[in-house]
């Protein structure tokens, strides 16, 4: 299915901090991370957002590619990059935008585990149906293509018809490449 063809959902500004909000509080009634560690690209903002609610100062991330386009993906999923503080005996929490298969936030699980947290947990905004993996902490189940605020561009660059009115006015400063 192309990227025209996808039921889409747009997530506001004010979705994004109202829905990281209730899931920081969630998490703080169950478990108090140390560290938390963020899935780039997706999960950075959800993160960074999540981190200030729960009064975590240290932060790393995972760079992991799966995705070529929207609902393309390679083989499987790879570390690009990644920069995270000493994990050994703490308490981690991996943040994600979206867990789609599972597929990305299973190797990061698996990645850091092999450095002797004391436990990790993980969070998404949002989980596909589909999904091999459900993480600890998530929002909503939901089946369409999300569009984030932060990702207008590469939606339009994907050829999605940005058809919001507050997406619209992100999409006039997007780089012709």
């Amino acid at each position: 299915m192309s990227a025209r063809e996808r039921a889409l959902k747009y997530i506001s500004w004010s979705d994004i901090v109202e829905i990281s909000a209730k899931l920081s509080h969630e998490v703080s009634k169950k478990f108090r991370p140390d560290v938390i560690v963020a899935i780039a690209k997706g999960g950075l903002i959800p993160a960074r957002i999540v981190l200030e609610f729960l009064g975590v100062d240290e932060v790393g991330f995972v760079e992991v590619k799966f995705y070529k386009s929207i609902g393309v993906t390679v083989e499987k999923p790879y570390i690009k990059s990644m920069s995270v503080p000493p994990i050994t005996g703490k308490n981690v929490l991996v943040v994600d935008d979206v867990v789609d298969s599972g597929r990305t936030m299973q190797l990061v699980v698996q990645v850091l585990s092999a450095q002797k947290p004391l436990e990790v947990k993980t969070l998404a905004l949002y989980v596909k149906p589909w999904s091999t993996f459900i993480p600890d902490f998530y929002y909503a189940v939901v089946s369409e293509w999300i569009v984030f605020p932060w990702e207008v561009c590469e939606a339009l660059k994907e050829g999605v018809i940005v058809d919001h009115e507050e997406y619209r006015k992100y999409s006039a400063y997007c780089s012709p490449r």
